[in-house]
């Protein structure tokens, strides 16, 4: 985790340096999600794969998948 400190230029808009779009694996043209928090803003990869896409990918156990879910339902795995 890292800090970094950017400026809004006259067109209102934000330069994200290069090691913070490395940092969340977001290259040119990718979509990006921005969600206002009460403590500020979060900006994130949209994914075009759904979670439990990436999920089933991994081939776990049956007895991961349920800690998975129920992990997710108590809000402990986004």
């Amino acid at each position: 985790m890292f800090t970094q400190t950017v400026t809004i230029d006259q067109s209102r808009r934000i330069v994200l340096p290069e090691q913070v779009l490395d940092a969340l694996g977001i290259t040119v043209k990718d979509k990006i999600i921005v969600e206002v928090t009460q403590a500020g803003a979060i900006i994130k990869p949209e994914r075009a794969t759904p979670i439990t896409d990436e999920i089933a990918s991994m081939n776990l156990p049956v007895t991961d998948w349920e800690q998975m879910e129920r992990e997710i339902e108590e809000g402990r795995i986004a």
